[in-house]
């Protein structure tokens, strides 16, 4: 593959940002063999330092607070909204979960294993069948299908940012699925039995952490509870790979896991669940389904899109792999 210059996002933004950006940007498609080794194949001790420590500090800090000032639809959509058939040739053919699976062995299928995750959320969810229940960051409409599924007679709602998951859940599955901003919008027909979010914590910001957890507590009925899947930081707070990630969703920041607890604890919530799970093997399944589907997924998005695809999930999986995060499962209780 023939290399751009790096230098200019070297300087800028450093290593893993610079590198990524060419590879997004190659006039032809990556190999995925070659990609996913390069990603993730044991890489020198120096190199491993220069790439995280490289922009300083301070520079990350800068840049990551200039990207917050962006609106949260503009990184939603810029992920999201590209086109619901290309997301169709790797996610789970039933659901459409875009969040981590749970395999519990290396024979199982993606579906299999997102059907696993989606009935551990269930039991987390504590349900008896009527519960008045509100998905925030609800994608394609997946657990509130297997809600239904499921057998679940209560109110179901989700919110999202992304126009393309709205339509899908809306027009294709009759959910009633609103377009609106959670973090700053008010939760209609509140109060809410449970309140739940499957990879959507994510795209909000420090400074409104606890805000949001205030909101979500005041929607609660008394003895309610809030369920949550999502990545947290496990020790540092402006990391070189949180500036990397600008390049698939601009705008948005991962937040250390110890802030999400103590936010949540100083508005009223008891934690009563948190446990972690392997993002890694969901990576890899929708990888290889990518792959598989190379040609359709031209047709669909075109070369950049599919690059930057084909970059971000062995970007994510060596971003777990070197364990700078976690996927938590988390519930929090509002007393009775």
């Amino acid at each position: 593959m023939k290399l751009l210059p790096l230098a200019p996002d070297l300087i800028a933004h450093g290593l893993l940002y610079s590198i990524a950006n060419q590879r997004i940007h190659s006039a032809t498609p990556l190999d995925p063999e070659e990609n996913w080794k390069f990603w993730t194949d044991h890489k020198s001790p120096v190199l491993k330092w220069f790439a995280k420590s490289y922009p300083l500090q301070q520079s990350r800090v800068d840049y990551l607070n200039r990207m917050m000032d962006c609106d949260h639809a503009c990184g939603i959509e810029a992920h999201y909204d590209v086109s619901n058939d290309f997301y169709a040739l790797f996610l789970d053919k039933k659901y459409r979960f875009y969040t981590c699976a749970e395999f519990r062995s290396n024979q199982e299928t993606l579906e299999e294993a997102q059907t696993n995750k989606a009935e551990h959320l269930l039991s987390l969810l504590n349900l008896q069948g009527f519960e008045k229940i509100l998905d925030l960051g609800c994608g394609w409409g997946a657990m509130l299908r297997f809600l239904q599924d499921r057998g679940h007679h209560g109110d179901l709602s989700g919110l999202t940012l992304s126009k393309e998951q709205q339509l899908y859940a809306h027009e294709k599955l009759g959910l009633n699925v609103a377009l609106h901003d959670f973090i700053t919008h008010d939760f209609d027909n509140a109060p809410y039995d449970r309140i739940l979010s499957i990879g959507s914590l994510e795209h909000v910001r420090p400074n409104e952490l606890e805000q949001l957890y205030q909101k979500i507590y005041d929607a609660l009925v008394s003895g309610g509870l809030a369920v949550h899947q999502f990545i947290s930081l496990a020790e540092e707070e402006y990391p070189t790979s949180m500036v990397l990630m600008q390049l698939f969703f601009p705008g948005s920041l991962i937040v250390l896991h110890h802030t999400h607890l103590a936010a949540a604890t100083r508005v009223g919530f008891k934690i009563i669940h948190d446990s972690i799970h392997d993002y890694q093997p969901t990576l890899r399944a929708w990888y290889e389904r990518l792959v598989a589907n190379k040609l359709r997924a031209l047709e669909l998005v075109g070369l950049e899109v599919y690059n930057r695809y084909m970059t971000f999930f062995p970007v994510c999986w060596l971003f777990f792999q070197q364990h700078e995060a976690d996927i938590h499962r988390i519930v929090m209780s509002k007393p009775a």
